[in-house]
């Protein structure tokens, strides 16, 4: 992520919420990565 990304969400947020949020980012990469082979439709369990 470019600094200036960076910053500006600094600015909003303290280095705690910043890394949840970053974390949180991170874990909806993973599983949206991990549903192209599966391609299960969001919802579609029941």
């Amino acid at each position: 992520m470019p600094d200036e990304v960076w910053n500006e969400a600094a600015k909003h947020h303290e280095p705690p919420a910043l890394a949840t949020l970053l974390l949180q980012i991170a874990l909806i990469n993973v599983w949206n990565r991990l549903n192209v082979p599966i391609r299960q439709v969001a919802g579609g369990w029941g």
